[in-house]
């Protein structure tokens, strides 16, 4: 099959207890693809638009793992800021100076101002596909080992085919050192800022009786081991985690990553704690995902997975609501609304530990408490249902979108509509 698709295979009982009468002569071909070196004339060329350009930020996904050192390098050499994608999160250390944050929804306002306002933008191993937040005005480098990942989420100047770490080494080389600071200091103050409003909003006490969101990320993310694996499901709970965890440079964050493939995080965390029992794993996840694949949980219990559980319960599929209000229509509500069963009394049941928390003054407790279960536990972590999720972009007629929404979900309240 093309690209990188996996065909399914079934096979009959019978045919998987037989015993095959020769050795296994394909083993050795079995390898990580190879590296793709790129052309000469593209890095060149690269070089040369890199150093006509005064502001430059690099954009950097997955592809980039395994190249960070050159990654640190190349901003210091162009005085560049690093924005990553979700993807790429974990790449670095949060509180590294280079490492400005991300963009888009699990991302910044900064992020997007700073891939607005410069000359190039630099996209590494990256197929970033919400092109509201790309530069629409061309000026992009991309470079992929997939060709057919080459201008496809937004118009590029140049493209390089190539895997990412000979590429950025090939640019280490050739390009200029840059020693105007202005615009990385200016983006590094402006990110800082953004900080100080993430801190505010991840404040535990910020209500006295009740718990908001981004409080739970910001504490499990500050609770969790250096080296803890965060598995993110898909929904508003990915913005909670995405925005509030601040990873250490030696976790790691995995997910699906990708639209609508929710109830996914606790199969994912199941299996990699499978591959390392002594490592600690947090799946994150919404009431909503949970519920789909409850039963995930009963494989953890069954295999003696210690995996732990933290579940945003605001009793609805939150990303819908505000997909919904986006278009100025009202969210309907008896599809995306929902009666929880007791978490913390199911993860009893099934021979694990739980818990639930209300109070914003326990919160810290109760996950210290369930961080330290040696088995599989859940932590019923009921939030405030209608928190609204910081948004870095926002163009005028989604504005009045949302406020139609707000105003019709107003009046059905008293009319009963």
């Amino acid at each position: 099959m093309p690209g990188r698709a996996s065909p399914t295979s079934r096979f009959p009982q019978d045919v998987l207890a037989g015993k095959a009468e020769h050795s296994v002569r394909s083993v050795a071909t079995l390898r990580p693809r190879g590296v793709t070196t790129p052309d000469e004339a593209d890095n060149e060329e690269a070089a040369r638009r890199i150093d006509e350009a005064e502001k430059i930020v690099v954009l950097c996904g997955a592809g980039c793992r395994g190249s960070v050192e050159l990654l640190v390098d190349l901003s210091d050499r162009l005085r560049a800021p690093l924005f990553h994608t979700m993807r790429g999160k974990d790449l670095m250390p949060y509180a590294d100076a280079h490492w400005m944050g991300g963009l888009g929804m699990i991302g910044s306002k900064p992020a997007y101002d700073a891939v607005q306002e410069c000359d190039l933008l630099l996209m590494v191993g990256t197929d970033y596909p919400y092109s509201n937040f790309l530069p629409s005005k061309g000026n992009v480098i991309q470079v992929d080992e997939r060709a057919s990942a080459i201008g496809r989420r937004t118009e590029t100047a140049l493209g390089v085919v190539g895997s990412v770490r000979p590429a950025l080494a090939a640019l280490n080389k050739r390009v200029s050192p840059k020693s105007d600071t202005a615009f990385f200091y200016k983006v590094g103050h402006a990110r800082r800022e953004w900080d100080e409003m993430l801190d505010k909003q991840g404040d535990v006490m910020r209500s006295r009786d009740k718990i908001h969101p981004q409080a739970v990320a910001r504490m499990v993310s500050d609770l969790a081991k250096e080296d803890a694996v965060f598995v993110f499901d898909t929904g508003l709970n990915t913005l909670w985690s995405g925005n509030w965890i601040r990873q250490s440079g030696q976790q790691r964050i995995l997910g699906s990553f990708n639209n609508a493939a929710v109830g996914t995080a606790l199969g994912q965390a199941n299996g990699v704690q499978a591959l390392d029992r002594r490592r600690q794993v947090i799946a994150l996840t919404g009431d909503g995902g949970f519920n789909m694949l409850m039963g995930e949980f009963l494989t953890a219990v069954h295999h003696r997975l210690p995996v732990k559980v933290v579940i945003f319960d605001n009793k609805a599929f939150g990303l819908i609501t505000l997909e919904a209000e986006s278009l100025g229509i009202l969210p309907f509500r008896k599809a995306i609304e929902f009666p929880n069963p007791d978490y913390a009394a199911l993860a009893r049941a099934c021979g694990a530990q739980g818990f639930s928390v209300h109070n914003p003054a326990l919160l810290e407790a109760t996950l210290i408490e369930a961080f330290a279960c040696p088995g599989p536990a859940i932590v019923d972590c009921v939030v405030v249902a209608d928190e609204m999720p910081n948004l870095p972009h926002v163009e005028l007629d989604q504005v009045g979108r949302y406020a139609v929404a707000r105003i019709k979900e107003a009046v059905a309240a008293v009319t009963g509509g």
